[in-house]
């Protein structure tokens, strides 16, 4: 029987054990803090479940709290471009997401795979000990990005970096509901403009259901004034201030919002990026990389779960089809590129497609943004079935290669459905 261990309990790297033990591998997941703390901790960052990666997560009876969290049914996109009026592009997913703290989460779900069956150490983990755990691991996938272990896989210089982003949140209540709220659930509230980006939510927390509103802006942008790491309310009232001055529509939510108690803020600066997914060790053998620890791209774009799920699937069904063959450096790359770049398989291609994403979202305010973005944005702020297809295929970015990201393709969508469009409701 191979023996794996998954070091970081990470969403796409429980998933991946979760999968492993339910084939009858002998799975090991390795993780510094243990699951009291995960749940206690400090706020990551938001990311909700979209409908495609939750009915994955669900086959894996992982979605214990889906009853309970709210469903986000789709996005309300308000646009505030460098010139011109503010408008709206107001689109539903094919099917909800779902929006959970991911303390919660990674909580449940390192529990759930001890229960089931799987082994659980908490314990830090330096290249040392990798070094050690080659000799008792036929494989070793790193789901966790950060520190001493980050620093072994190098940046894949063939594939462009994303721009440095800060990021603020805070967990509030006391925000109404949205105009297109139902009983179904609700949008997500996202502004965009250039120099910030902003996303207003509800979420399931520990303290019951509540909204987030997650910032992001570039360096130089409003949030890089905040070197001080300002206390709970005064970074409250500092994210109000930045909504009121660009997003006036999200304003009117959140005015009267109060903070829902303790570790409802945090502040990051991410960089999104692609890693090489391979390291070698000073011994000699190999890692391989996995989730956030090779891919992250701009939060703006919300394919963090989507990546997780996706890469995991893909990981798992290459370890699946290896059979008691050794898992060698080409089969690591291999595995990896296949993710990336979609060579073998439906479950393929996320990563570019997501990477590209996120890039052209956060172009899109640029002077030299490609002209059929801003056509097609246009359209959909008044035509619904376009509206609904950008939000659509967020679940789904490897679809936007058949006409988002190609401007012939794009305009030719666009001649074939203008004049049968509906209003947006």
């Amino acid at each position: 029987m191979k023996k794996i261990l998954i070091v970081g309990a990470s969403s796409s790297g429980l998933i991946l054990a979760h999968q492993l033990l339910r084939a009858g591998y002998d799975v090991t997941v390795i993780n510094s803090p243990a699951s009291g703390e995960i749940r206690t901790g400090p706020l990551p960052l938001f990311q909700f479940t979209l409908g495609e990666a939750v009915a994955r997560e669900r086959a894996l009876d992982l979605t214990m709290w889906e009853g309970m969290a709210p469903h986000i049914t789709g996005v309300d996109l308000l646009l505030h471009p460098p010139q011109g009026d503010p408008a709206a592009v107001r689109g539903r997913f094919a099917a909800p997401g779902v929006s959970v703290d991911h303390r919660i989460k990674m909580a449940d779900w390192l529990e759930s795979f001890e229960d089931r069956g799987g082994k659980v150490v908490i314990h830090g983990v330096t290249v040392t000990d990798l070094d050690y755990f080659t000799r008792m691991f036929h494989l070793i996938v790193v789901a966790v990005g950060g520190g001493e272990l980050g620093q072994l896989f190098d940046h894949n210089s063939d594939i462009a970096r994303a721009k440095e982003r800060t990021v603020a949140q805070v967990l509030i209540d006391d925000v109404p509901a949205g105009p297109y709220a139902s009983s179904g659930g609700d949008l997500a509230l996202v502004g965009s403009a250039r120099e910030v980006r902003g996303i207003l939510a509800p979420v399931l927390t520990t303290q019951g259901e509540c909204h987030i509103l997650q910032l992001v802006s570039n360096p130089g942008g409003p949030m890089d004034s905040w070197p001080d790491r300002p206390g709970p309310d005064e970074q409250l009232r500092r994210a109000k201030e930045i909504v009121g001055r660009y997003f006036p529509d999200m304003y009117e939510r959140v005015v009267h919002a109060q903070l829902i108690g303790e570790r409802s803020t945090s502040t990051h600066r991410i960089s999104p990026h692609a890693r090489r997914a391979i390291a070698q060790l000073p011994s000699g053998g190999h890692v391989l990389g996995l989730g956030d620890m090779v891919v992250t791209t701009d939060p703006m774009a919300a394919q963090e779960s989507n990546l997780s799920v996706h890469s995991a699937q893909h990981y798992y069904k290459r370890i699946l089809d290896h059979g008691d063959q050794g898992f060698t450096p080409e089969w690591m790359q291999e595995t990896f590129d296949g993710f990336w770049s979609g060579q073998d398989s439906a479950h393929t291609g996320m990563g570019a497609a997501a990477s590209g994403l996120s890039e052209m979202l956060d172009g899109m305010w640029e002077p030299d943004a490609p002209a059929h973005v801003g056509e097609v944005f246009g359209a959909a702020t008044f035509h619904q079935p376009v509206a609904d297809r950008i939000i659509e295929g967020l679940a789904d970015p490897r679809s936007y290669a058949e006409w988002l990201m190609d401007p012939e393709q794009a305009r030719a969508y666009l001649a074939s459905v203008l004049p049968q469009a509906l209003p947006v409701s």
